[in-house]
């Protein structure tokens, strides 16, 4: 029974050592704030507040942690472009953005002239395309 109890003592020690709180802060301030996983390398640790993520070793029997690499800042970019990107949108429509320079990239949208141009070249094609497909029946009628 007493290797038991020391094994659980041993495995909630590093727990316990990151549930306590600089001296003179409020316990329930960070109750429940950094979440712990055990990992083949140590221990990982999720700061609940910022979002950060820490990898922990023990070293010359204390803890130490440091930072996990991560593409946060490189995502929280791409959020704030996107939503400026948005906010010009929400304020000019589509023209916010196809004026170059608004975000780098313009879009380069047709005049109603090359719309009408295209509409029309379509158009021909498809009566080109029917007029085909009735003398095909045509002709398929005369041969039957």
């Amino acid at each position: 029974m007493r290797p038991v109890v020391l094994a659980l003592g041993f495995a909630l020690l590093p727990a316990m050592a990151f549930a306590q709180t600089a001296p003179g802060a409020p316990r329930d301030a960070d109750a429940g704030r950094f979440t712990l996983r055990e990992t083949p390398d140590g221990l990982l640790r999720l700061d609940g507040r910022t979002g950060q993520i820490s990898l922990c070793n023990r070293q010359d029997g204390a803890f130490t942690c440091r930072l996990v690499a991560d593409d946060r800042a490189a995502l929280q970019a791409e959020i704030d472009r996107l939503k400026a990107e948005n906010d010009a949108l929400k304020r000019g429509g589509a023209s916010a953005l196809s004026r170059p320079g608004t975000d780098g990239q313009g879009l380069n949208l047709p005049s109603d002239q090359e719309v009408d141009r295209a509409l029309s070249l379509a158009e021909r094609i498809w009566r080109r395309f029917m007029g085909i497909m009735r003398e095909t029946e045509q002709d398929q009628g005369r041969r039957l």
